[in-house]
């Protein structure tokens, strides 16, 4: 996607949003421009049918998403939206919905069967209806419906766009679904450790494989090798392997000593290159994990005060205080924007895979001015780590920092245009 232009939004604004060439595009504007709304269309234009619910509430004209070889356009009309020419009448289905007495609505996404206690995804929920509907069991088979058009059609969209990841605003409580109505709001900092510890447990796991599956053929490859190495290239790996070993133990992922009391023997150098080109193997399962684990705890403790972030394989992350060791410190003892940044960067870096479009609302929320100034900075390392676009939502000059050429100021745009009328 390179950008997306909207008409008459909320019977107003016209924008022009052309993404920037560097994976950062920042929209400000005054509350009530739309800022949150553009990246909400973004993000409905990723969810097929289930998306065209929120096009179908929202006031505007029209919308044209730009990708490098084509366009696509939505319409809206008194009585149905227009996807690239296609009429699309959604609202019928969700008026059937909402009369069976047996479906509660859990969020505008999701519903509960009660006589069941099935969660159900209203896209899935309307594909099946607009099948059943239009008496299309054998979907793949037949192209010459509305309803099939219309389908391929959003799923060309969705393809287009790619995955796309949405921080919204809200992101330290979330709320827990029950069949009762006793539905409960949970603290996602709380649930942070089982995260952390259940990565780790993969990773390690998958590093045990690795090693077994080496370790058992190290006895043939050690006999038909011919390959040595050189005292100079011992050493330089001593040197590499060293620095990864306090990798490895900084995060608990292993308990390895340093090798600098080996001392290097002709003998021994076809069994050490062949060693030493197996721990470049075995590390290799880690090295995403612990360049992750880099970016984020030298980030997170940076801003903290007398006090780090620790990852171990027993609690998964906890606090550590600076000048008192041994006190007992937990996650919900920080401040909100302490939990705000570090929910925020562990979904960032940890959540989100490499290549995507990310979207992010208002990622200044109970964030020190001190902090919002850091913050640009930090996400332009995620991003060429991760080679992801990112379009933010803020309205706070603060957070743009030294990043201005990166904005699109909707208020700006909407001066421009009433000065031309």
């Amino acid at each position: 996607m390179i950008a997306i232009s909207i008409t008459r939004l909320f019977g107003r604004f016209n924008y022009d949003v052309r993404l920037k060439s560097d994976g950062l595009t920042i929209i400000t504007g005054p509350n009530g421009y739309g800022k949150s709304t553009i990246l909400k269309c973004i993000d409905a234009l990723s969810r097929e049918l289930e998306g065209m619910l929120f096009f179908s509430a929202l006031d505007f004209e029209s919308m044209v998403i730009e990708f490098e070889n084509k366009k696509t356009e939505i319409k809206k009309t008194p009585k149905e939206l227009l996807i690239n020419g296609i009429p699309l009448n959604i609202q019928f289905q969700m008026q059937q919905l909402k009369r069976r007495p047996y479906f509660h609505q859990i969020d505008e996404n999701r519903w509960i069967d009660v006589r069941r206690g099935e969660e159900i995804e209203i896209g899935e929920y309307l594909s099946r209806n607009f099948l059943k509907e239009y008496g299309e069991p054998d979907f793949d088979n037949n192209k010459k419906t509305v309803t099939k058009k219309i389908l391929v059609e959003l799923k060309k969209i969705k393809e287009s766009l790619g995955k796309i990841y949405f921080i919204k605003e809200q992101r330290l409580i979330r709320e827990q679904i029950s069949f009762s109505s006793d539905n409960k709001l949970v603290n996602v900092i709380e649930e942070l450790p089982i995260k952390f510890k259940t990565v780790m447990s993969d990773v390690m796991s998958k590093y045990s494989s690795v090693s077994n599956e080496l370790d058992s053929s190290y006895p043939n490859r050690l006999f038909s090798n011919e390959g040595a190495i050189t005292k100079e290239e011992y050493q330089r790996n001593i040197e590499i392997m060293n620095t990864r070993f306090e990798k490895l133990n900084r995060y608990d992922l292993s308990t390895m000593q340093n090798l600098n009391n080996v001392l290097f023997k002709d003998e021994h150098a076809k069994a050490l290159k062949i060693y030493f080109d197996d721990f470049e193997i075995k590390y290799k399962v880690y090295e995403d994990f612990i360049n992750k684990l880099e970016m984020f705890t030298n980030i997170i403790n940076d801003r903290l005060s007398f006090k780090r972030i620790v990852i171990s394989r027993e609690l998964g992350i906890s606090i550590e205080d600076t000048e008192q060791p041994q006190k007992d410190l937990s996650l919900m003892q920080l401040s909100s924007g302490e939990k705000q940044e570090i929910v925020l960067f562990y979904q960032l870096i940890f959540e989100t895979e490499n290549n995507i479009l990310l979207l992010i609302d208002e990622p200044e929320i109970s964030l020190h001015i001190t902090w919002q100034k850091r913050f640009m900075d930090d996400l332009m390392k995620i991003i060429k780590y991760k080679n992801m676009n990112v379009i933010v939502a803020t309205h706070s000059p603060q957070i743009i920092n030294n990043h201005w050429e990166n904005q699109i100021d909707l208020g700006e745009i909407y001066a421009e245009q009433l000065d031309k009328e």
